[in-house]
């Protein structure tokens, strides 16, 4: 979901912006903005990116994700700010 999309009819790429929300199976992503790639097998969330799920709560500035490997890669702009993971156990 997201208040606002730009699709590309040349190669489908899409960008979406605004309350982006992704779920998958108990897990939750929102951010500001996503942009992706068909042709790079990748998703990028960004921009007060929180990923949730029952048993932790993280906020980071970038989230990548290939589509195909289902590799994440999680990190912050600024190499002086960390990612903030939160834990509910």
């Amino acid at each position: 979901l997201s208040d606002f999309g730009k699709y590309d009819i040349n190669n489908y790429d899409t960008i979406f912006s605004k309350n982006v929300i992704i779920t998958y199976l108990n897990n939750k992503i929102t951010g500001d903005y996503l942009d992706f790639s068909w042709d790079k097998n990748l998703m990028i969330i960004s921009k007060n990116v929180i990923l949730e799920n029952d048993i932790r709560s993280l906020q980071a500035d970038v989230v990548e994700v290939n589509t195909k490997t289902r590799d994440i890669k999680i990190f912050m702009y600024e190499e002086n700010k960390k990612v903030n993971i939160k834990t509910f156990r």
